[in-house]
C-alpha cells in the first residue's frame, strides 16, 4: 500500500503569510492616505486662488439684488428701511463699485461683499486714486454677502509660521478712467476706503496656506497676489521652489 501525502501549510507558514500580507495592506492604507491628504490640499490652495480670482469678475460684472426696502446714505452706508423709507434698486445716489474681501482672525473663512461708494465732492483729481479718496465715501454693503471657508479645514497662515493671517483685498472700478484697481493689506481692515493707497497696491502678498492638523504635505503651498493686480491673471499659485511660505 502506498502511502498518503497530506499537502498543505503549517501554521507557521499561515502567520508568516497573514503577518505579510497585513503589513503590505497598511503600507497600502498609509500610502493612500498621504495621497488623499496632499490632493485635498492642493484643492484648498486652488480653490482659494479661484475664489479671489472671481472676485474681478463679480467686480467687472456688478448685479444689484437689494431689495426695496434697503436704502444707501450719503456715507454709502446700506441700510435696511422697512415701509417708505427704502429706495428702489437704481434710485438712490450709491453706486455700486467692486468687491470687498476679508479672512477672520483664524485665516479660515474669506467674507466678500459688495463696494457701495456715495459721490460727496466734485473736486478736479489728478489721478484714480485721489478719485477715491477725496470726492468718494465708500462703504460695504451687507446684502449679499458670501461668506466661504477655506476648503479642507486649511488656513492662511504668515510666511514661515503657523500663525493665522488675517487679509483684506478691495477690487474696485475707478469712476474716473473705468480701470479695475485693487489694493491688498495682510490685515484685516473694516473701512475699505482706509485700504486705498499706492502702498496698498504696489506691495505683493503671499497668502501662505497651512493644512489640517495631522495632513502631512510636504513643503506648503502659497496663493500669491502680485503688486498692481489690475486682473485676475495677478493671482497665481507658484510653484514649490519659488514658494515663500517655508
Amino acid at each position: 500500500m502506498g502511502i498518503d501525502k497530506q499537502h498543505g501549510f503549517t501554521i507557521i507558514e499561515t502567520m508568516l503569510f497573514l503577518g505579510i500580507s497585513g503589513i503590505l495592506a497598511i503600507g497600502i492604507l498609509v500610502g493612500a492616505g498621504v495621497s488623499i491628504g496632499q490632493q485635498r490640499y492642493r484643492d484648498s490652495v486652488n480653490s482659494l486662488k479661484s475664489y479671489i480670482q472671481q472676485q474681478y469678475n463679480e467686480a467687472g460684472s456688478i448685479v444689484n439684488s437689494r431689495a426695496s426696502d434697503w436704502s444707501c446714505n450719503t456715507t454709502a452706508a446700506v441700510l435696511e428701511s422697512p415701509g417708505a423709507g427704502g429706495e428702489p434698486r437704481g434710485t438712490s445716489d450709491c453706486v455700486i463699485m467692486g468687491r470687498y474681501i476679508t479672512t477672520n482672525d483664524k485665516g479660515t473663512v474669506l467674507t466678500s461683499s459688495n463696494v457701495v461708494g456715495y459721490k460727496n465732492s466734485v473736486s478736479t483729481a489728478v489721478n484714480d486714486i485721489d478719485e477715491l479718496t477725496n470726492n468718494y465715501q465708500i462703504n460695504v454693503s451687507p446684502v449679499d454677502q458670501d461668506i466661504q471657508e477655506v476648503k479642507w479645514g486649511a488656513q492662511i497662515v504668515q510666511q514661515k509660521k503657523t500663525v493665522p493671517m488675517t487679509f483684506s483685498m478691495l477690487i474696485i472700478r475707478s469712476p474716473l478712467s473705468g480701470t479695475i484697481l485693487a489694493f491688498t493689506k495682510d490685515s484685516m481692515e473694516l473701512n475699505p476706503k482706509a485700504l486705498i493707497s499706492v502702498a496698498n497696491t504696489t506691495q505683493e502678498q503671499h497668502l501662505c496656506v497651512n493644512a489640517d492638523a495631522g495632513s502631512f504635505v510636504g513643503k506648503r503651498m502659497e496663493v500669491r497676489i502680485n503688486a498692481n493686480p489690475t486682473n485676475q491673471s495677478a493671482v497665481s499659485i507658484p510653484t514649490e521652489s519659488e514658494s515663500v511660505c517655508d
